[in-house]
């Protein structure tokens, strides 16, 4: 027994790092949220998950009718308790929905991350070899462009799943909070004119760019707000990487370390976003220029070359709106890049036989913030050697911070609170309805309460409050809700 601790320790070699999110992150479930089925829109944007309205409708039956009814579907769905608000209003059909689990919290998928990780090993073999042996890779792409690069990866990286180099490597899932989503508004800048560097927001519909993005189709997603952080549990196969045969079969001959893989990251993400930068100088108007303050200041977070720092920490981007270059073909020069691109379709005229348009892709989702163009997508930081009990009380605060958008103040008058009462934040005020909820101190849902049943007396969001439950119809109410001081 005194030997299992070492032999584990050979065996898996496990590290926990805190993932940092610098620009909105979406990582999608393949769902979309449809107006006045799944949400409301007012002042703000009212989201009924799912489970929620199930759960309402089978405690009260008699809703059914409504539901069923287009015109009264959204009454009902406003006065369906347990809802999400966020406060941007969504206008668009639909709403591109963050990853959940079964039980309806939103969670980083560790096959995300290792998905990107992959990009950035897959990249440094790729420039490991010389040119007449790309040439002759690139030759056996696939006949559809969904697979074109897996006879590269095949080649590369393994031949099959049981000699893939990346089973070495496991990355675990990261759960989130609700109150770390957030709803962002995307617009797609389309370059028009690359000589006069002149681009356009792009309507879809239309196919059409405009240069005021009124008039352009809007994208709203679900994403992690920046600052958000989380514990991620990386994994790394010690006894694959020791063994002499398995470093012939899994295509190694250097021992692949975090600290490597680190180094390969950062590398791979300066690279990635000096590309963005000169692209978006090129079509800068002085429109962009918040845009690219954020992208200079992602570069700056990239630790110097050679650097043991650059072991340490590393900068990451997840996959959504980077793009199909970004995403597959982001190790090509560009003499290989226009033969693949001839050969897809990829914006080329065959019957022409030539480029449609000489820089590619000529697009991008940009998030905006308010009125501005603010973030590229997806940019998170890892960090292999941080404090986790600090990161983990970081996260705690940032939860604490985000139920309440006014500080909580502490109750020193017993007075204030009668026995049997309860105390809680009012978490929000239906004005044009005549309900608001409380997120009670002790946890749990927001509940409902009546104004009827309330002294209004300075009662506004954020506000601390006492209140008494009862039970009416199988729910629970807040009464006698008045406010503390």
């Amino acid at each position: 027994m005194e030997a299992m601790p070492h032999t584990v320790r050979r065996i898996a070699e496990r590290v926990q790092a805190v993932l940092e999110v610098l620009t909105p992150v979406h990582i999608g479930c393949g769902i979309r949220w449809q107006k006045n089925l799944d949400f409301v829109v007012d002042k703000e944007t009212y989201v009924i998950p799912e489970h929620v309205l199930m759960s309402y409708l089978q405690e009260h039956p008699e809703s059914l009718a409504d539901f069923e009814d287009e015109q009264r579907r959204a009454e009902l769905l406003w006065e369906t308790e347990g809802g999400i608000e966020y406060e941007l209003p969504c206008r668009s059909r639909e709403i591109l929905v963050f990853m959940r689990d079964g039980n309806g919290q939103p969670y980083v998928p560790g096959s995300s991350l290792k998905g990107a990780l992959r990009t950035v090993i897959f990249r440094h073999f790729w420039e490991q070899l010389d040119q007449g042996r790309k040439q002759r890779l690139l030759a056996k792409t696939g006949e559809k462009r969904e697979s074109t690069a897996q006879p590269l990866v095949r080649e590369v990286l393994g031949r099959d799943p049981n000699h893939d180099l990346l089973r070495v490597l496991a990355v675990f899932d990261m759960p989130v909070h609700q109150e770390d989503l957030d709803l962002y508004r995307l617009f797609i800048l389309n370059l028009t004119d690359p000589k006069d560097r002149r681009y356009g927001w792009r309507n879809v519909p239309r196919k059409r760019s405009f240069s005021d993005v009124r008039d352009a189709t809007p994208i709203y997603a679900e994403m992690l707000r920046p600052g958000t952080q989380g514990v991620l549990s990386l994994r790394l196969d010690r006894f694959l990487l020791d063994d002499e045969r398995a470093e012939r079969e899994l295509h190694f001959s250097d021992k692949l370390s975090l600290e490597q893989l680190a180094r390969w990251a950062n590398r791979h993400a300066r690279y990635l976003l000096e590309r963005e930068q000169a692209f978006l100088e090129q079509c800068d108007d002085g429109g962009l220029q918040r845009l690219l303050n954020s992208i200079d200041r992602l570069l700056q977070l990239i630790p110097a070359k050679d650097t043991p720092e650059e072991g340490k920490r590393f900068l990451l981007r997840l996959g959504w709106s980077s793009g199909w270059r970004s995403m597959t073909g982001d190790y090509l020069g560009e003499e290989n890049l226009n033969a693949i691109r001839k050969k897809y379709g990829l914006n080329y005229d065959k019957k022409k036989n030539q480029l449609r348009f000489p820089v590619f892709p000529k697009t991008r989702k940009i998030v905006f913030d308010g009125e501005e163009p603010s973030w590229l997508a997806g940019w998170v930081q890892i960090r292999l050697d941080a404090d986790l009990q600090q990161a983990e009380q970081a996260a705690s605060e940032a939860d604490t911070e985000a139920r309440s958008s006014h500080p909580q103040t502490e109750i020193t008058t017993s007075g204030d609170v009668p026995q049997d009462y309860e105390i809680g934040v009012v978490h929000n005020l239906k004005l044009n309805k005549g309900y608001g909820t409380i997120l009670p101190d002790k946890g749990g849902e927001p509940i409902r309460f009546d104004f009827a049943t309330a002294d209004m007396t300075g009662l506004e969001k954020g506000a601390r409050v006492r209140f008494r439950l009862t039970k009416e119809e199988n729910q629970y109410r807040a009464v006698d809700v008045k406010k503390v001081n």
